[in-house]
This record gives C-alpha cells, sequence and structure tokens, in this order.
C-alpha cells in the first residue's frame, strides 16, 4: 500500500473497486489487523492495530475473506455461530443465531456441516457468524461470489439495514451491481494506492469500466440502478 488516506464513519457503506491486484484485499486485512501497515497507522473505533491484538480487534471488526471456508471449523452451523459468541465473549444465545440465520436465508440448515454447504451457502454462513457478534465495522471480500441473483438481492438488502443501524461496511468487490445498490462511496484502487474517491453516483458515472448497466445506458448519475428509472418514470407520469 501506498499513500492510502481513508476514512469510514458509522453508517456509511463504502464500495472498494479496482482491477485484480489493486490491493483491495490488502487493505481489508489491514484494516481487520491480519497484516500490520509498514507505515502511518490504522486506527478503528479509536484503537491502533498495531497496538492491540487481533482478538481485540475482531470484537470491534467482523471480517469474511474471499474463501469464507476459512472461518468455518465448526461441525454445525449452529455451533459455527455459539463459538463465535464464545470467542467474543458473549454468552450463547440460540435464539440469536437462529434468527441471523434465518435472515440469511440459512434457517434450516443449523445442524449442517458448514462444511458441507455450497460455495454459496458458505458466503452466507460466514457473514452469519461474524453477524452474530454485532460488530460495528463490516468488511467484506467479495462477498457475492457463488450467489444467485436472488441471493445477491437478499444481500443487498441485509447490508442495507446494516448499515441503516449505524455500522459501517467496507466492501471489495468486482460487483458494480451490488456497489451500484447498497454503496454511499466508491474508492477505485491500483497499484496499493487509492486513485479515485467519491460519491457513488459520480464515481461510476464517470468510470467507464466500473459503471452499473443502467449507468451505462444513461451517463447520468441520477440512474444507478432500475429503481432510480422506475422513480423518473412514476415522477413523470405524475406531472403528465
Amino acid at each position: 500500500m501506498r499513500g492510502v488516506s481513508l476514512e469510514v464513519r458509522g453508517g456509511e457503506f463504502v464500495a472498494l473497486m479496482g482491477r485484480n491486484g489493486s490491493g483491495k484485499s490488502t487493505l481489508l486485512k489491514q484494516i481487520v489487523g491480519l497484516l500490520k501497515p509498514d507505515g502511518g497507522r490504522v486506527i478503528v473505533a479509536g484503537q491502533d492495530t498495531r497496538r492491540t491484538t487481533l482478538e481485540d480487534t475482531i470484537r470491534t471488526v467482523g471480517y469474511v475473506p474471499q474463501h469464507p471456508g476459512a472461518l468455518l471449523f465448526s461441525e454445525t452451523l449452529a455451533a459455527e455461530l455459539a463459538f463465535t459468541q464464545h470467542g467474543h465473549g458473549l454468552s450463547a444465545d440460540p435464539g440469536r443465531a437462529q434468527e441471523w440465520l434465518d435472515r440469511l436465508g440459512l434457517g434450516t440448515l443449523a445442524g449442517r456441516n458448514p462444511r458441507d454447504l455450497s460455495g454459496g451457502e458458505q458466503q452466507r454462513a460466514a457473514l452469519a457468524a461474524i453477524l452474530v457478534a454485532d460488530p460495528q465495522v463490516i468488511l467484506l471480500d467479495e462477498p457475492t461470489r457463488g450467489l444467485d441473483y436472488i441471493q445477491k438481492r437478499a444481500l443487498a438488502a441485509i447490508l442495507s439495514e446494516l448499515k441503516r443501524e449505524g455500522r459501517a461496511i467496507v466492501m471489495a468487490t468486482h460487483d458494480v451491481e451490488l456497489a451500484a445498490a447498497c454503496a454511499d462511496r466508491v474508492i477505485l484502487m491500483a497499484e496499493g494506492q487509492v486513485v479515485v474517491d467519491g460519491p457513488a453516483r459520480e464515481v461510476m458515472t464517470d468510470s467507464q469500466v466500473f459503471s452499473s448497466q443502467i449507468n451505462k445506458l444513461f451517463r447520468d448519475p441520477k440512474f444507478l440502478v432500475v429503481d432510480d428509472v422506475l422513480q423518473a418514470l412514476g415522477a413523470q407520469a405524475v406531472e403528465n
């Protein structure tokens, strides 16, 4: 990483975008404390990650890597969430765990071994395993890998709800449609540097590569997702 300066506040959803190798995953790992910066500082909830342990950092930060199976070790999905609660010093709360499994479409799979789940199911299982600990900062690395369209829509709805609850969300993704639907800000990275940082509508409109299908059609920051078009048509119908 070189000269990266980034501030994310509670209730803000930031999408990190860029080509493979641009530094998105490295930045997430530095935020959660898996990697320590060679220079500068990473401050999370007032704590310098160079001076705190990973165990302390993950009490505040929930991180789902590109390969979520790396987080799943227990014999059942229910046990996985209970392990997370215990590891964060929380009392076992099966009801809370089941609530997250239900919200993520995994309610009937609580007794399954996480390693027997499909790739998309493992992605959602890992997300449930961090959310059950109620993190205030959520880091997601390519969270739509293995998800179909319906599952992506459900994930977008959950992430939007988490943002409204005041959590800070930073997501590394190539999924321009998810970024268009959820992100307040888009940060474009290249060769370990931030090259663009701004409102999602402006950044995606100005980009030829990282722009939604709707935006490519209209090339107007007012039109980023289908709902923008429908709202405009509805307003036009009312005026007529």
